[in-house]
């Protein structure tokens, strides 16, 4: 059997952390856990401007997903949902989408509305994702691409861009944003 290719085994481990309730399908509601995670870890309303934001990216990257399946699907099975993606390509409307997400994570972890991430504000985020502290500063120094010890909403975007590409990086720190570590 042949090895998959990085992006494949990325988006399957991008498939693998939305489908929490282990049905073999991501649906709408999988999406939507990340955003009520986010209201949790972050202790936002449903109804705050940074979580509606969220939830329009994500929405919108959904539909986006939707539009290359199969007509009437509401779910994709881990098959699909690679297929989708790389369907989806990489031009102005996908790369706009990932801007989006980019955009509505980076306001979210951005908690003191400074335009950056610093080190603390990182650090609660990846408590947010269960990650060990162990790994924050080789995962900071890797997003932080300008080496200025802040992660801009410019890297954020550049990473989730790396995930989604075709390149030979399986860990490409992107996949941090994505639930995927």
């Amino acid at each position: 059997m042949a090895t998959a290719d990085p992006l494949t085994r990325r988006l399957r481990r991008l498939f693998a952390a939305l489908d929490t309730d282990e049905e073999r399908y991501v649906t709408w509601e999988n999406y939507q856990r990340i955003v009520n995670r986010y209201v949790n870890g972050y202790e936002l309303a449903e109804s705050d401007t940074k979580i509606k934001a969220l939830e329009r990216a994500y929405w919108a990257q959904w539909l986006g997903l939707l539009a290359q399946a199969t007509p009437g699907r509401d779910r994709l099975s881990q098959d699909e949902f690679v297929a989708a993606h790389r369907a989806a390509g990489y031009g102005a409307q996908a790369s706009q989408v990932l801007e989006d997400i980019a955009q509505a994570i980076f306001t979210v972890l951005d908690v003191d509305g400074d335009k950056r991430i610093n080190r603390d504000e990182f650090a609660r985020y990846l408590a947010f994702c269960e990650i060990s502290d162990g790994d924050a500063a080789a995962i900071f120094q890797r997003l932080d691409l300008d080496r200025d010890a802040f992660i801009s909403q410019r890297e954020v975007a550049r990473s989730l861009r790396a995930f989604h590409l075709y390149n030979d990086d399986l860990n490409t720190p992107g996949g941090i944003f994505l639930g995927v570590s």
